[in-house]
């Protein structure tokens, strides 16, 4: 099976375990299940990945039934009693889920029902996005080549974002803030509906819903956020806060990539992040453009066509692994 086979099919059981950890926790909208049913009809092949998600959960039943992961063993026998809502024994069933679906590892001192440390850690691969339930009930959808890990205990959830971007979709519990670490910056929340991103030394936090609080580690610069507004903390410690589209810097999260009279440099490094194929221009000079288009993520050739169409760049070469371009 070659490499990009692999990242399908790695893909392609992300997206159902999604739709299984979603159904499977009853907060299904009627969009929701209209979508998961148009996902589930669309081929056999995604049939098939929901099979194997539900044979795998099937398993993990010996350790969702376990007693000693139970918080109340007598509601089993209540009417309408949802295992997802069992928390404790719902992560180690999730986690045989993730682990089907993308890269996950288990980190010391998993959660044992005890109130010890729960600990897990995520990534994807190139060109993969997937979504995760988190054992505390925060969904978070993982960007390609992002790593990330969880920690919580009874006083603190923490997400370490070790390189990559994440959209993260925060349960609501006062006594137990979220925070995330990404290059040496502190982001806390309670309840809300932000997004956070780690590149070459620049983190940049994005927030929906909600508000959060950014900080420095150990002291320093800090700053209260509101909706519709971008924080860039760049490599030399500069802090630039900008009102933003969300919509548009979000729609990754949605499989699109939405263009503004964005410098062609910054399309460019998006576009490649979803491909194992990289745009490379001719001695390294990217024209000093801009662009504005929506496209699909990984659709290398479908984005070359459009500089091709709208004469900003023309294709000079072609291999398995770049595609060679010229300014216009």
């Amino acid at each position: 099976m070659s490499g990009e086979q692999s990242m399908n099919r790695a893909a392609l059981r992300s997206e159902a375990a999604h739709w299984y950890n979603l159904r499977l926790a009853g907060d299904v909208t009627l969009e929701d299940e209209y979508r998961f049913r148009e996902w589930l009809d669309r081929s056999d092949a995604n049939r098939d990945a929901y099979r194997a998600i539900d044979k795998a959960w099937t398993i993990a039943g010996t350790a969702k039934n376990d007693p000693a992961l139970s918080n109340n063993p007598a509601q089993e026998r209540l009417a309408g009693y949802r295992p997802a809502r069992r928390w404790p024994g719902f992560a180690i069933a999730a986690a045989i889920l993730l682990m089907i679906g993308f890269g996950w590892a288990t980190l010391p001192g998993l959660w044992s029902g005890t109130g010890e440390r729960s600990a897990q850690a995520f990534h994807t691969e190139t060109g993969q996005r997937t979504t995760v339930t988190l054992p505390d009930g925060s969904v978070v959808t993982l960007d390609s080549e992002t790593e990330m890990r969880f920690a919580e205990t009874s006083k603190l959830r923490e997400v370490d974002l070790l390189r990559g971007r994440a959209f993260f979709r925060v349960a609501s519990n006062h006594a137990r803030p979220f925070i995330v670490n990404a290059g040496g910056k502190r982001v806390r929340a309670v309840g809300t509906a932000f997004e956070v991103s780690l590149d070459q030394g620049e983190m940049a936090v994005v927030l929906a819903e909600g508000k959060v609080q950014v900080d420095e580690t150990g002291g320093g610069n800090s700053t209260v956020m509101v909706p519709g507004r971008q924080l860039v903390i760049g490599a030399d410690r500069n802090w630039t806060l900008s009102s933003v589209d969300v919509n548009k810097e979000t729609s990754w999260t949605e499989g699109r990539l939405i263009f503004m009279h964005d410098p062609l440099s910054k399309a460019v490094a998006e576009v490649n992040r979803y491909s194992t194929r990289k745009l490379r221009f001719q001695n390294g000079a990217i024209p000093d453009k801009q662009i504005v288009g929506v496209f699909s993520a990984g659709d290398i050739d479908g984005f070359v066509k459009a500089l091709e169409l709208n004469d900003i760049a023309r294709r000079v070469s072609t291999t398995g692994d770049e595609i060679i371009l010229a300014g216009n």
